[in-house]
């Protein structure tokens, strides 16, 4: 369980400091329209990492008990096949917001 633990948490930590970056040089930019922009491209993209990142740390996380394995396998469709699904919904509206 520590393994997987540092498995997921680590990957975590990465991209929770790359996004702090990110809003470092964002609130850089002087012009409030570029800002804006760049929000919108990196919160449209912030859902995804989130879905992504908590459902792997519950698949991870869930003892392999067999109480649990329903639990287990609707988190398994929902990383492998909801969140392919929604991805281009969340994009397009992004897109739609910088046009």
């Amino acid at each position: 369980i520590i393994l997987s633990f540092l498995d997921v948490v680590f990957p975590f930590l990465f991209t929770l400091a790359s996004y702090v970056c990110i809003i470092a040089a964002i609130l850089r930019i002087p012009s409030s329209m570029g800002r804006h922009k760049a929000f919108s491209t990196c919160s449209s993209h912030l859902p995804m990492v989130i879905v992504f990142c908590e459902t792997l740390i519950i698949l991870y996380m869930l003892p392999r008990t067999a109480p649990l394995r329903q639990l287990n396998k609707m988190f398994s469709f929902s990383y492998s096949v909801l969140r392919p699904l929604t991805s281009p919904l969340i994009y397009s509206l992004r897109n739609r917001g910088i046009k």
